[in-house]
């Protein structure tokens, strides 16, 4: 095994591992810099094992131990695209780089896919088709955007939903939730303060909670519904945003089942309303002279 393939070929292992070793493993994949940096002990907290735990994952994986593991992690890491087959190198044509990004987002959603727990899935459906109102929170420029978009998509189906991107917001926002309203956080590292704490706001205010984020994250311990994955850390700008795809991916399947679960009335009165927006630009034109 080469260094620079330490990043997939523990993905590839998973599988095989015992249960605490498998539990490194995920905390390592669903943050990879934090694993580069920490120590031995942070390690065992973050993954819920002991420390001889971390050194069998280290083992079972090819290194030598923790030293050597991080490494080649971070050599991982380095190479480009950790999770895609081939990393992306300065000398790329243009179509051999857009062949490996797009290799490297199927490969996300894929694995997205088989992550994903149906029942889990099944639970926010069903929260969100009933709820009063959905209160998204995201950061960033990655989970803040898919935030904002979960929110139209919500909208447009009649679904009384907002999104909150400023710390200061969310917490207020989250203070004002009620049983029947659902707050849906969206954070790949899962390691946002300003959500985490949000989410446990509104927790407490009786509110559902779901999350959307990856494996092993705090978030995702501190919510009713945790949506999991297993989605590459964006770790340089060579690397591409894979997990904003996945998520937007994600969103847009959520919103599909939303749509199906609806009443005929519902769906009805959205159609009218998309035909009467689909009009309004045509007969703006139609009143100016050429």
């Amino acid at each position: 095994m080469s260094a620079a393939n330490l990043i997939p070929h523990i993905r590839d292992v998973l599988p095989s591992l015992r249960p605490a070793e498998r539990k490194v493993a995920d905390m390592v994949l669903a943050d990879v810099d934090f694993a580069m940096r920490a120590s031995i002990t942070e390690i065992a907290q973050r993954a819920d094992v002991s420390e001889p735990s971390v050194t069998r994952f280290c083992r079972a994986v090819g290194a030598h131990g923790l030293r050597d593991f991080k490494m080649r992690l971070a050599q991982s890491a380095a190479g480009g695209m950790p999770y895609a087959s081939q990393a992306v190198a300065h000398n790329d044509d243009i179509q051999t780089l857009f062949d490996k990004v797009g290799e490297a987002v199927i490969e996300g959603i894929t694995h997205a896919r088989s992550a994903l727990d149906p029942i889990a899935v099944e639970a926010a459906l069903a929260a969100l088709t009933s709820a009063r109102r959905v209160y998204f929170f995201g950061v960033g420029a990655g989970s803040g955007l898919v935030a904002q978009d979960a929110a139209l998509r919500l909208l447009r189906l009649d679904v009384a939903a907002s999104a909150f991107t400023d710390a200061h917001l969310q917490r207020l926002y989250a203070g004002l939730m009620e049983p029947g309203d659902v707050a849906f956080a969206i954070s790949h590292s899962g390691r946002s303060v300003e959500v985490n704490e949000s989410m446990q706001i509104a927790k407490e205010r009786g509110a559902t909670t779901i999350a959307l984020t990856n494996v092993g994250s705090r978030l995702a311990w501190l919510v009713d519904i945790p949506l999991l994955l297993r989605a590459p850390t964006t770790v340089g700008p060579d690397t591409p945003g894979v997990s904003r795809l996945v998520h937007l991916c994600v969103v847009d399947a959520l919103a599909i089942g939303i749509a199906l679960r609806l009443e005929p009335k519902t769906l009805e009165k959205m159609r009218e309303a998309g035909a009467r927006v689909s009009h309004e630009p045509e007969a703006a034109g139609g009143d100016r002279q050429t």
